[in-house]
């Protein structure tokens, strides 16, 4: 394998932490392959504004012109989608004599001086997905050498788009940030792989409390059964997973919300490793016997909740009973049963400790 290989396997997944890093990855990738435009995209329209686009070599007014004239009415979306994922198509699987003649698509590319292309399908659920590359010129094609290294590319740019868009999601819906500041409203601790890199003053004055430790390789917690829910989520997140823990002091009634993540991917002979680096987030939270009014309006306005289906999940955050606050309202508690069912599954769970994990997420990581 070229040793430029190993250079875009660094830029790419370093990329996912440093988005503007995937132009330079892309622009190693066209090189490795001597072609031109390349391109990383993902698109849901019904959430354009998850929509991710990388490219290099290929001008960037083409991919808002393309998504939004061309996208909807592009006959090869449907013929990537039918491709086996991950596996390599060209404008001979793509493309049909009757859409050359007939389909804008194919008056758009040229205007860009994106000529011949081989990509791959990357589409998960209704998230279009595409990795693709351009020719230098109209008709070079591609040999099977450029087959052979591009086939090699598609696995590590599959993983970076899309633990990039989970990145961004979580971002998006949690107001997660990477950067590590006094000003943070939670404790933020970045481990390496045997070290402490680096740690905020607020997670200094969490773990002035006790019940939180500090280790070389993680934190741990003085209560023995909820530190082997830590060490889960310890490990979870080692293998790209994205835990959150709540856990309890008893002695004080406190409770803290610990969400673990990998914020950085690393690559090492063509293969995912486990993560080198692990970062940890902690809030310490009180019980309240109302929720907060700011929150459930948050969780509203994010999951499209109708007002019936906030004044639920407010009840029950609030620790009432269903029954209670059917008598309360005067209407049949099967009502209330079912517009609570209707709000979890907009959000995404299928039970109260879900939902009130939830909501300490929103509370403790808003701002």
């Amino acid at each position: 394998m070229p040793k430029d290989f190993d250079l875009f396997l660094t830029q790419l997944y370093e990329a996912v932490e440093h988005p503007e890093l995937f132009e330079d990855a892309l622009l190693t990738a066209s090189d490795l392959l001597r072609a031109s435009g390349m391109h990383l995209y993902t698109y849901d329209a019904a959430k354009p504004e998850e929509r991710l686009n990388y490219v290099a070599r290929i001008d960037p007014s083409f991919e808002p012109e393309y998504t939004e004239n061309y996208f909807a009415h592009d006959y090869r979306i449907d013929r990537v989608n039918r491709s086996p994922y991950g596996q390599i198509v060209t404008d001979a699987e793509m493309t049909t004599e009757y859409g050359l003649k007939t389909n804008p698509i194919h008056q758009l590319l040229p205007k860009f001086e994106v000529y011949d292309l081989m990509g791959t399908n990357l589409t998960k659920g209704d998230n279009f997905g595409w990795f693709g590359v351009s020719s230098l010129n109209p008709g070079d094609g591609f040999s099977p050498l450029q087959r052979k290294m591009f086939e090699n590319m598609i696995p590590h740019a599959s993983r970076a788009l899309h633990y990039r868009q989970r990145v961004r999601s979580l971002e998006m819906r949690l107001a997660l940030k990477d950067s590590v500041t006094g000003n943070l409203p939670y404790g933020l601790i970045i481990f390496t792989q045997y070290d402490i890199n680096s740690i905020n003053p607020r997670a200094l004055e969490i773990l002035e409390h006790g019940f939180l430790r500090l280790r070389k390789t993680g934190i741990s917690c003085s209560d023995r059964k909820q530190n082997k829910k830590l060490e889960e989520a310890q490990i979870s997140a080692l293998v790209g997973g994205l835990p959150i823990v709540n856990l309890t002091d008893e002695r004080t009634g406190t409770t803290y919300l610990i969400q673990i993540f990998n914020p950085k991917p690393q690559a090492s002979d063509g293969s995912l490793e486990t993560a080198q680096y692990l970062a940890v987030k902690i809030m310490m939270t009180s019980a309240t016997a109302n929720a907060d009014p700011a929150v459930i309006e948050k969780l509203t306005d994010v999951f499209r909740l109708s007002k019936a289906e906030g004044n639920v999940i407010c009840a029950v955050l609030s620790s009432k009973s269903l029954q209670n606050y059917a008598q309360d309202r005067s209407v049949r508690l099967d009502t209330v049963r079912k517009q609570l069912k209707s709000a979890l599954y907009k959000m995404g769970i299928n039970s109260q400790k879900q939902l009130f994990q939830l909501y300490e997420v929103f509370r403790s990581f808003r701002g």
